[in-house]
């Protein structure tokens, strides 16, 4: 899992079996909502947090998490959790040394953590709120943790085949990281197939003492499954599947507006956008400008990323403008990018004459070269022949991906007065411009549907 910040949860028992007590964790008390109480320190090393992350909007960010995960884990009312907004500097020290990046004190319901939301951590929040008392082995642990989260960069590669003897007995200090990688697949793989009430009742009574054959026993008393079955299973990549298993995103939020007014993208209540139901047509959309503050951003770019919200499909993505049919396998999607407006229409069309002009969006000229993506929906092994209208603002020049790809002024592509743009750059005028998009037919070993792309550069 690269550049996945750690708990350090296994700190936090240590000092429980120590008897050391409660962590003291800096920061001042500034807001508390119905669910939690936000500390912020005064003193953070690099810089203070970004707005959206301070008081009032912090605990709208907070709440929004807790209300997000809620549908689906079904956390109990009552005790609320303290989440200490620290610098990096006070991090280790409030984790209890070492080079942890955050932490959740196991039995207090305490986080400390240098950005908010840290989904990973408030995930042991959750499970300690639905499991009081229950210390699974780190495999458990640290795999419900990675459960649910929505672009939390909890991805674990398939491929990567790791005994479960060796897993079971490895805690989250290993170098190896194999309890989040391992546990985070073993847990969704649960939780997809047996649902998460039946999860939670398995980590409520899962063994604490990191031994292969006790954990085995218990396994299989549970689950009526063996853990060799389930292992291998659970490492299976379907055919066209992603190789790589992502966290579980509950997709509770809203959707976004298609109405082509301009989007607000509040980070406190809309840290992730579930994709529009195009109803055939295509989706055109433009993305906002990435936000900035310390820690790692859910809009961290101009580029949108449309992801599957049971983690287990293909991302497909586009550039700071898109057009895109959306895939008819009837999974939910997502994106995280900033999105600065949204319209739905036939935008992409098998005929010239079908398709729907699409207006570039505002300033879409002012980087000085700017690109434009096409995603469409191929389901034959034959190539594909699809038809855009876009309306120039003003003259430019234009070259795309397809090297058969043909521009015109009119939908007169048969009649010989329109351009193959191939890889160079073809002058247009302000007006109407029609472009004709070729896919080529699919390669040995791919899979059908496939969502293919191509790329149209404008540059002034």
């Amino acid at each position: 899992m690269v550049g996945h910040l750690r708990l350090c949860t296994c700190l936090a028992l240590s000092w429980l079996a120590a008897g050391c007590g409660q962590p003291t964790m800096p920061g001042a008390l500034v807001g508390e909502s119905a669910h939690f109480r936000l500390f912020v320190d005064p003193n953070f090393d690099l810089a203070p947090p970004a707005a959206y992350m301070q008081g009032a909007n912090g605990l709208a960010a907070l709440e929004t998490d807790w209300a997000d995960k809620q549908t689906m884990l079904g956390m109990p009312e009552g005790r609320k959790i303290d989440y200490h907004l620290l610098g990096y500097d006070h991090i280790a020290s409030a984790c209890g040394g070492g080079a942890e990046s955050g932490c959740e004190a196991a039995g207090y319901l305490e986080i400390a953590a240098p950005y908010l939301p840290y989904q990973h951590e408030l995930m042991h929040a959750y499970m300690e709120l639905l499991a009081p008392g229950a210390l699974p082995i780190p495999l458990v642990v640290e795999g419900a943790a990675q459960s649910f989260g929505c672009d939390s960069e909890a991805g674990a590669d398939l491929t990567h085949f790791v005994p479960w003897q060796q897993v079971v007995t490895e805690t989250s200090d290993d170098s190896a990281q194999d309890v989040y990688s391992e546990g985070g697949i073993l847990a969704r793989y649960l939780i997809r197939t047996k649902g998460v009430d039946a999860f939670v009742r398995y980590y409520r009574q899962a063994p604490e003492r990191r031994d292969p054959a006790l954990f085995a026993e218990n396994f299989f008393a549970f689950w009526n499954m063996s853990i060799d079955d389930v292992w291998a299973a659970m490492h299976v990549v379907e055919a066209g599947a992603a190789t790589t298993d992502e966290s579980i995103c509950p997709c509770s939020l809203p959707a976004l507006p298609t109405g082509g007014e301009p989007i607000a993208n509040d980070l406190d209540t809309n840290p992730y956008w579930t994709l529009p139901n195009a109803s055939g047509g295509s989706v055109g959309l433009s993305a906002g400008p990435p936000a900035t503050g310390p820690g790692p951003s859910p809009y961290d770019g101009d580029e949108v990323l449309f992801q599957d919200c049971q983690g287990t499909a293909q991302p497909f993505g586009g550039s700071s403008a898109a057009l895109i049919q959306l895939p008819s396998d009837g999974r939910q999607r997502y994106l995280v990018s900033p999105v600065a407006s949204t319209t739905v229409a036939d935008y992409l069309s098998e005929t010239c004459e079908g398709t729907v002009p699409f207006q570039l969006p505002a300033g879409f000229w002012d980087a000085g070269q700017s690109v434009l993506q096409t995603i469409a929906r191929q389901t034959t092994a034959a190539g594909i022949t699809m038809y855009l209208q876009i309306q120039v603002p003003s003259a430019t020049q234009v070259t795309t991906y397809g090297l058969a790809d043909e521009i015109c002024d009119s939908c007169a592509f048969d009649q010989g007065t329109c351009v193959v743009v191939g890889p160079y750059l073809s002058p247009v005028a302000p007006g109407p411009l029609y472009l004709k998009l070729t896919f080529p037919s699919l390669g040995p070993g791919g899979f059908l549907p496939a969502e293919v792309a191509d790329w149209i550069t404008f540059q002034n």
